[in-house]
């Protein structure tokens, strides 16, 4: 046994030894000319061609056939031959400094193991590499090995570590790159607009021409266990990922889409094709609610048309999310948390990440067009440079874990507060769907009656409403089931049968709280906007008089979720916040129904000393449908191409191999609210389109004014 061992001692050292005078010799002559390095940072390597030098040999890297079971048996090695024949890559940014590396027949250069270089088939980290700079020379940092690619010069191959040659003989971890210009792109939705993008800037200290959209769900996408919502604003791994096929959550033909299934088309049966990129056979669409409408290429097509101010809602529904959680089997499986705090920290930090991916895929920090902003001031530097700005809110039910259900108090509402401040957030909903500790919400009877009950233990409790105020007609029984035979005499049996009175029209009896007192203050004292849309119209009334004596312009609606008046008139408390300076835009729709809409508020508007801008809340992903196809198209179609105001020219927007045209598809998502935009541009009168085209200066004055507000004391309207 000992004379054995001694043997293969013996052998193994006469082998390394043997290696290691193999790999001592000088390297062969460099046969092809070095190439001429690129010298720019490693971010600008962004959405750029290259070709990959060795130093030492000057062989330029290439695709081979070496044989084996990984990746169809191809790798890649460096050889003697001119640049023209050498693999181009075409290097996509993951994030800051990472990058995944394709050629023309879409191949990764991947890593699997550690003498494994291979031309991998799919996105993933085992595709992801760390780029590092030295000089005129990069480095490939494998983010799944955790090792540096090297090229032994002695065999042309690539390795992470070679077991034969543990001291790195002859071998090289830095290469050039010698650009090229015939790479095959990396997939990604075009935006189908051309231009002169310069045209966007401006001067920080003149009004800005343009339009907010001061309601939409960029995260929700992480809402409700993050298993509601198919599709990313963005992915690491591309489009093919944050776009793909819906059926891993929604299920075969969407059968598991029941929230989705049952919210927007009132069958839980609804059934539908899930594929997702490149063909798109169904989804996006206007009037779907579970798939995403904020891919970021989308949004940067809306940008382009004129969309100065984006503000988007984390969002979050305790009830609902504990529904799909019990319902889809998708969500049974590493679910997000439905506690609302956690969820918004969660989405607050997916915004981070956006917007550093974003700037990755222009070349470097603060290179996107997508910005997050904290301040008015932020905003207007960043509208001038020619980007767009996008201000966090929360729009949720159990903000700072008030449902009623909740134990919640002035001081966990005081750390809370200050804790969504320091995340970024300056615009919240006091109430959304239902009742909480802060006050009563707008009433809903069925689905979002039933929703109530699920989150507090009773239904909404309702009075007829005052002579201001037009309500809801509510349905005795238990909302969706209270008829069914058998049922209902259980659901009776059970006191869970309520009695609304049917010939009245219902407004909730429940107003403002202390708790809501105190929150509506502080949100002054802290320069917050409000957003009063979802409140009952006690609660607003009383928020109303809050800001009234504090002389404090933050208070918006920004999707048409106030009640009106009882003959369809505005009603009084927005009429109250127009003329107190605070901003106002109704719930989006087709050009013809949506001028209406803003003609109502503008009139109101108008009267007032303010900047005369309305805007319209696309709601977008969340559980809202968005506008229709043109309703004249037939005979008066929008036509494409046409040119913005700024001189920017639309097509139109082609993703994957789904074409998308405003006519026959409506705001399918978020880069048609640029043909949108055309479409109220063409159809509307000029001043509902100057409307518009004022509104991000209107809500940034409106954000001006409540950071400059000086008003002390609190103001207490339950004591009155």
């Amino acid at each position: 046994m000992q004379i054995k061992s001694y043997a293969v001692l013996l052998s193994c050292s006469v082998l390394i030894a043997t290696q290691a005078q193999a790999m001592s010799k000088p390297p062969a002559e460099i046969k092809q000319p070095a190439g001429i390095a690129y010298t720019g940072s490693v971010d600008s390597l962004a959405q750029k061609c290259f070709a990959i030098q060795s130093p030492q040999t000057g062989n330029y890297l290439k695709k081979y056939t070496k044989g084996g079971a990984i990746d169809d048996g191809l790798g890649f090695r460096f050889e003697n031959i001119p640049v023209a024949s050498a693999t181009h890559f075409f290097l996509k940014p993951t994030s800051f400094n990472h990058f995944m590396l394709t050629d023309k027949d879409g191949r990764y250069f991947a890593s699997h193991l550690p003498a494994e270089i291979s031309a991998g088939r799919y996105a993933g980290e085992f595709a992801e590499w760390t780029v590092n700079k030295n000089g005129d020379k990069f480095s490939f940092y494998g983010t799944a090995l955790k090792m540096n690619v090297r090229h032994h010069f002695t065999d042309a191959h690539l390795y992470f570590f070679d077991l034969l040659n543990p001291f790195n003989l002859n071998s090289e971890d830095e290469f050039r790159l010698v650009a090229q210009s015939d790479c095959k792109p990396y997939p990604e939705v075009t935006v189908n607009a051309t231009g002169n993008r310069n045209a966007l800037k401006g001067d920080a200290s003149s009004p800005v021409r343009g339009f907010v959209d001061p309601h939409t769900h960029i995260t929700s996408y992480e809402f409700m266990g993050g298993k509601m919502m198919a599709g990313k604003p963005f992915s690491r791994w591309g489009v093919e990922d944050a776009l793909k096929d819906s059926q891993d959550i929604h299920g075969p033909n969407g059968s598991l889409d029941l929230i989705g299934n049952l919210y927007t088309f009132g069958d839980p049966n609804f059934r539908y094709d899930t594929r997702g990129w490149p063909d798109f056979p169904w989804w996006p669409n206007h009037q779907q609610m579970s798939h995403m409408g904020y891919y970021y290429k989308w949004i940067e097509r809306a940008y382009l048309s004129g969309l100065r101010l984006m503000v988007t809602d984390l969002v979050e529904n305790e009830v609902l999310c504990n529904v799909q959680k019990t319902v889809n089997p998708a969500s049974w499986v590493n679910p997000n948390d439905c506690n609302t705090m956690a969820s918004i920290r969660l989405q607050a930090k997916r915004m981070h990440e956006m917007q550093d991916y974003i700037d990755a895929q222009a070349g470097g920090a603060g290179k996107g067009f997508f910005r997050l902003v904290t301040s008015p001031e932020q905003a207007r530097a960043v509208i001038a440079n020619g980007q767009m700005a996008v201000l966090m809110g929360v729009e949720a039910s159990e903000t700072f874990n008030c449902g009623l259900k909740d134990s919640c108090s002035m001081a966990s509402i005081e750390a809370q507060l200050n804790e969504l401040y320091n995340l970024g957030v300056r615009t919240i909903f006091p109430t959304h769907k239902f009742d909480n500790q802060l006050g009563g919400s707008a009433v809903e009877d069925g689905f979002i009656n039933l929703g109530m009950w699920l989150s507090s233990g009773r239904f909404f409790e309702t009075k007829e409403c005052d002579a201001h105020t037009h309500g809801k007609h509510f349905k005795s029984g238990f909302p969706l089931l209270g008829d069914v035979p058998v049922i209902k005499d259980i659901l009776n049996s059970a006191n869970l049968n309520p009695v609304y009175d049917e010939s009245i029209e219902h407004c909730n009896r429940h107003g403002i709280t202390p708790l809501g007192v105190y929150l509506v203050n502080r949100m002054i004292d802290k320069h917050m906007l409000i957003e009063l849309d979802h409140m009952s119209d006690l609660t607003s009334t009383a928020v109303m008089d809050i800001v009234e004596a504090r002389n404090y312009s933050g208070v918006i609606s920004s999707h048409s979720w106030m009640p009106d008046g009882k003959n369809g008139e505005v009603h009084r408390d927005l009429r109250r916040l127009i003329e107190s300076g605070g901003f106002t835009a109704p719930y989006n729709s087709d050009a013809n129904s949506v001028q209406g809409s803003i003609s109502r508020y503008l009139d109101i508007v108008e009267q007032t000393p303010y900047w005369p801008g309305v805007g319209f809340g696309t709601d977008m992903s969340g559980l809202g449908g968005q506008a229709g196809p043109r309703d004249d198209a037939q005979i008066n179609p929008l036509q494409y191409p046409f040119t913005s105001e700024f001189g920017i020219t639309f097509d139109k927007q082609k993703s994957g191999n789904r074409v998308f045209d405003l006519n026959n598809e409506g705001m399918a998502h978020y880069g048609l609210v640029a043909d949108h935009l055309e479409d109220i541009r063409e159809r509307a009168p000029q001043r509902i389109y100057e409307a518009v085209m004022n509104s991000a200066e209107a809500y940034l004055q409106m954000w001006e004014r409540a950071d400059a507000n000086t008003s002390v004391g609190h103001v207490n309207p339950l004591a009155q």
